[in-house]
């Protein structure tokens, strides 16, 4: 390496190394649960599809900045804020799947006319999550949650006493290696005929995920470019995981609606190629995971293990937040 790039590898570590990660995390906690009890606040008082994508993104990011905290503070702590964030977020799923599956189904049902009733099922279904999920969001409460937050915030101030800024970012940094490594481990176990290695995987690199993104101002090494492979690298996986449950939705409907059987049998052979065909797309873009992390720039030791080089394909084009 010479001189001007070792300088400027130097650069983007030295930022990172003598930042006040402690700070930084707390301060992010409170700014992320003020903006959370905020777009909460709109969705339960003005109920619309926008309001409710905008709450899911701040409960999510929250969620990032604890996966951090964890670093530092007691599970125990730390699990009995997730939870209850995590059990707000589940507020939301079953509308959520329900206008991603008639985006699916909306797409087939001009080319495929055993789509058109199942696309009305679901737009029913959808009303019906609508109106219940209006009144799930009225009921959440925040009192005890942000008691707990506090507590957390509290905890944080007093760790920065006791722990150097290189301390604390070496900590974060290996809580990072150790999300990433989970990462590996399950992605070099996935197998094309279980779709269930695949959402393993997928819930571990969320979390990896979630972590390197709550940490991305503190570390100019993780740019936009990364942030957004990172997302579309897990949105490959979303999108199995979104295929399986419309796959059991279809079953569903089939059980309550009187259908044709030959006409369902069509819509799930369909729907069972779509999603042979992300599965293969996933499996071939795998290998980008070693892409990941360490970002260029950070400097850090390299992994031991490999997972098996893929071929690579484009991400797919849908984005989860």
């Amino acid at each position: 390496m010479n001189h001007d790039m070792r300088r400027q590898s130097q650069s983007e570590i030295a930022p990172v190394q003598t930042a006040d990660v402690l700070k930084y995390l707390g301060d992010s906690l409170n700014t992320q649960w003020r903006r959370y009890r905020k777009r909460l606040k709109r969705c339960q008082e003005r109920f619309s599809e926008d309001a409710v994508h905008d709450v899911r993104v701040e409960t999510r990011r929250l969620l990032s900045t604890l996966e951090l905290l964890g670093a530092f503070l007691p599970e125990s702590d730390i699990k009995k804020v997730r939870r209850a964030l995590k059990r707000h977020l589940d507020t939301f799923d079953q509308l959520r799947d329900t206008q991603v599956q008639l985006g699916y189904v909306g797409r087939m049902a001009g080319t495929f006319p055993d789509a058109r009733a199942f696309y009305d099922w679901l737009r029913d279904r959808k009303a019906r999550f609508t109106r219940t999920t209006r009144k799930a969001v009225k009921r959440i409460k925040t009192k005890r949650l942000g008691r707990c937050l506090a507590a957390l915030a509290k905890e944080i101030r007093l760790q920065r006493k006791q722990i150097t800024r290189e301390q604390a970012f070496a900590i974060v940094q290996r809580a990072i290696n150790q999300a990433f490594a989970r990462v590996a481990h399950r992605c070099r176990h996935v197998r094309a005929d279980d779709t269930k290695t695949i959402h393993r995987t997928r819930i571990a690199f969320k979390h990896f995920r979630y972590m390197v993104e709550a940490l991305a101002p503190l570390l100019p090494a993780v740019t936009e470019d990364h942030r957004r492979a990172l997302r579309g690298y897990q949105c490959m996986m979303g999108d199995i995981q979104d295929m399986e449950v419309l796959l059991a939705a279809l079953d569903k409907f089939v059980q309550k609606e009187e259908v044709n059987a030959a006409s369902a049998r069509r819509l799930k052979k369909e729907l069972v190629r779509w999603r042979r065909m992300l599965i293969q797309i996933y499996l071939n873009a795998a290998g980008r995971l070693r892409r990941f992390w360490p970002p260029p720039g950070l400097r850090q030791p390299t992994q031991k293990r490999k997972i098996k080089a893929h071929e690579s394909l484009p991400a797919s084009p849908r984005h989860r937040r």
